[in-house]
């Protein structure tokens, strides 16, 4: 009976134990959340997410700020500023006369000099040729496409802030925004590189004819070796060796773990497939050239030149701004339509330009080492 009743205490002991679980204080569930939202934040999701997340908002500030500014203090008035110049040009001419050619061509030459002053100053305030009302500029679309050609340092110069607050808000806005580009740009161009060696991996290397050797010329070769004074150390590995072979004329590697009935089996490595510098050229064309054919399609008056020149400007963040998407007038014109496209092509485009580069110093790595060992090869063997 005692030990019943000794293991009943035991069982309510376990069940009063489970009922009242360790419940962590407050400052420790704070702690957990903050490591657990930086570590989201700093994942592959969590830097795209930071990316757009911080444009989008950035957009909103920009547009909060300069759009009130621009409604506020902005009046285009051009008849006005052509009835004034006519009205000058027919005084100058009563008062002077044909006679007087010398002194009517000097100062009607300062008139229309004026008048075109006057408005190149309509067209920086938003005047569009047609209506009298300014154009918006900072519209949600044309601050999201400001704000990212801030951060990747493009900055076409066809937006700017007016106001104080714009500009200091663009400091700060691209102090923090410059770092978040730049983890942008590293995540995105590894994640890229691993989704084409995956895919370069399967559609090229898994189909090629599976690798058969000659076990006894490797293993002559391998004795050989083993007999030369450097012994056994003139091995990369125990597992995996790599032999050359004059006769082949190539570098033979040979994994022992895989040797099954006299003959290797060779089984590629996804993750460490390296993707010819061709690949990555073939990638960095078609980005160009689609690019171009988008723009040339919805630019109207750009030819297929001007939209590769464009998007060569763009990727390669030099952004003169002579050419910009969104500009052109005309009633059938969506001028968001082309902040839109920009903007999307640019996020994406700037990421595959990374994944390129990326692949193409790995292969320029992997090249460089490959003839570095084999001049250390030849050495041993002349040493030898």
């Amino acid at each position: 009976m005692a030990i019943d009743r000794g293991r009943g205490g035991s069982m309510r002991q376990s069940q009063m134990s489970h009922n009242y679980q360790y419940e962590k204080p407050l400052g420790e569930k704070v702690k957990d959340c903050c490591r657990f939202t930086i570590a989201f934040i700093f994942s592959n999701v969590g830097v795209c997410g930071l990316m757009v997340g911080y444009t989008f908002m950035g957009a909103l500030i920009f547009q909060h700020i300069e759009e009130e500014k621009t409604n506020r203090t902005v009046i285009i008035n051009p008849e006005e500023v052509r009835d004034r110049t006519i009205q000058k040009l027919w005084n100058i001419t009563i008062r002077h006369n044909v006679l007087e050619y010398s002194t009517w061509n000097a100062t009607v030459t300062t008139i229309v000099c004026d008048y075109q002053r006057d408005i190149l100053d309509l067209l920086d305030k938003g005047w569009d040729g047609k209506s009298d009302k300014p154009v918006n500029k900072w519209t949600r679309q044309g601050a999201f496409l400001y704000s990212l050609t801030v951060i990747t340092t493009i900055g076409y110069g066809h937006i700017a802030p007016k106001t104080d607050e714009g500009k200091v808000m663009t400091i700060f806005y691209t102090i923090v925004g410059m770092p978040v580009f730049l983890l942008y740009m590293a995540n995105m161009g590894d994640i890229l590189a691993k989704s084409l060696k995956w895919t370069y991996a399967k559609l090229c290397i898994c189909r090629r004819p599976e690798a058969k050797f000659d076990t006894s010329v490797v293993w002559r070769s391998a004795d050989a070796t083993l007999r030369a004074p450097g012994g056994p150390s003139s091995y990369p590995q125990d597992s995996e060796r790599a032999m050359y072979n004059p006769g082949l004329g190539s570098e033979i590697s040979i994994d022992t773990a895989s040797w099954s009935g006299g003959q290797a089996e060779e089984k590629p490595d996804l993750s460490s497939v390296n993707i010819p510098i061709s690949v990555s050229l073939v990638i960095m064309g078609a980005l160009l050239y689609g690019g171009a054919l988008l723009f040339r399609e919805y630019e109207k008056d750009w030819d297929f030149l001007t939209s590769l020149y464009f998007c060569f400007i763009s990727l390669t963040t030099i952004g003169f701004g002579d050419y910009v998407p969104g500009l052109r007038t005309g009633d059938s014109y969506n001028a968001d339509a082309g902040f839109i496209y920009c903007s999307i092509y640019l996020m994406s485009g700037l990421a595959l330009l990374s994944m390129c580069f990326n692949l193409m110093q790995e292969e320029v790595v992997h090249k460089v080492t490959a003839c570095l060992n084999a001049i250390r090869f030849f050495k041993r063997r002349e040493t030898d």
